[in-house]
This record gives structure tokens, C-alpha cells and sequence, in this order.
């Protein structure tokens, strides 16, 4: 069953709190985020770290320890020792996310900025920028971002890197599913997953949790 889960933190973390937090996860990851110059990029990828461990050891009941995060030639993370869940992190601003499912599954979230229509030429397909350019001016952000983290989630899906021009949505739609959440009305996020079977219309899949730690599943 697909499981989105988003994780609000727009304040920076005590330092008490940021390093127990670091503590639950594995020695390169905590070695990738002290690496991070600016502190937002260090917080963000901690906490996406952190709700996967959570989320993981709260699905299958396994302790914090037992969690073994290890990456594809790709570079897409699994679960080494629970091979039957996948999972995807994404994050922009204030907001991290994460997606689990029994099949490959992909997540993006963007927040939306006024868009250059040069860039968003170049970027989007024809078909897309010119449904886009068919819009009222205030919709033509989110759509552009509608377009970018479908094609994000695709790829993360797959585990390979985005492709400019982007796929167009059409063509996207016939080759899997997403669903867009009104998490945020300043950011869009999306879901793409392969599976037919998967219910991701439901907004109750999408939970927004407050921060947890970790002491009971060491």
C-alpha cells in the first residue's frame, strides 16, 4: 500500500537535537551531511534520512540497528535487508518528503517561482509549454512545476537522471501513475509509481508528522 509522508521543519534544529537525530543513522550518511556547507541542505537530508528510518521501523516492526541503507549502481537507496518495500526521498524549502511502496516508486517536491518562459521553452516538450502558454498567467507556474516534478519522479523511479527537454505529461501518463498532493499551495508535489494496483487518489496517504526520535528502536 503506498504510504507519502511530508515532514514541515523550516526553523533550524538545536544543536542537542541535530545530533541525536545524526545518531540513528548509518557513518557515510552522517559524514555526507556534516560535508553540507550551507545548514538547510545538512538539516534536510537529515531529516529525510531520519523519516525513512522511522517510517521503515514503525511498517515492518524492525529496530533502528537492523536497517542496512545501502545505494543501487544508480545511486537509488533501498533497503538492503527488506527487499520488499521501496522508497524515495525528496525535499524544497521547509518541506520533506518520502514515498514507500511494494513496487518501484518515485517522489518530487518543487517550490513554485515565477518562471523564465525562455528557460521554460527549452525546458518543457512543445506540447506542455504550449498548454502551458494557453493559461492564465498565475496558473503557468504550477503547471511548469506540474511538468518538472512529474518527470523528476519518473526518473527517480527508475533510478537514472533527468533529461532535458522533459517528457511530455502525455507521454509520461501512458508509461505510469501519478497523482499530484495539494500539500502546500506554494509547492506541488508529486508521486509516480508502476503499479495499477496502487491507490494513491486517497488524501488520507498523506500524513504530515511531527518529528520522532528513534529511542525505542535502537
Amino acid at each position: 500500500m503506498l504510504k507519502v509522508l511530508a515532514l514541515r521543519c523550516g526553523e533550524k534544529l538545536d544543536s542537542q537535537k541535530f545530533q541525536k537525530i545524526l545518531s540513528f543513522l548509518d557513518e557515510d550518511i552522517q559524514k555526507k551531511i556534516l560535508s553540507f556547507y550551507k545548514w538547510q541542505d545538512a538539516q534536510r537530508s537529515l531529516l529525510g534520512n531520519f523519516l525513512v528510518r522511522v517510517t521503515l521501523c514503525e511498517m515492518f516492526q524492525v529496530r533502528n540497528s537492523d536497517i542496512k541503507i545501502v545505494r543501487s549502481k544508480l545511486g537509488k537507496p533501498y533497503a538492503d535487508n527488506i527487499p520488499q518495500v521501496s522508497f524515495n526521498i525528496a525535499h524544497s524549502g521547509a518541506w520533506i518528503v518520502a514515498v514507500f511502496d511494494s513496487l518501484p516508486v518515485g517522489i518530487d517536491i518543487e517550490k513554485i517561482k515565477e518562471i523564465d518562459l525562455d528557460m521554460a521553452r527549452k525546458i518543457l516538450d512543445t506540447d506542455d509549454f504550449e498548454e502551458m502558454m494557453s493559461l492564465k498567467e498565475s496558473e503557468r507556474p504550477p503547471y511548469f512545476y506540474k511538468c518538472w516534478t512529474f518527470n523528476e519522479s519518473y526518473v527517480k523511479m527508475q533510478g537514472k537522471g533527468m533529461a532535458i527537454p522533459l517528457q511530455s505529461v502525455k507521454k509520461l501518463s501512458n508509461k505510469a501513475i501519478f497523482k499530484t498532493y495539494p500539500l502546500d499551495s506554494n509547492y506541488v508535489l508529486s508521486v509516480c509509481t508502476i503499479s495499477s494496483k496502487t491507490t494513491i487518489g486517497n488524501k488520507n496517504n498523506l500524513i504530515e508528522t511531527k518529528l520522532k526520535i528513534l529511542a525505542e528502536a535502537r
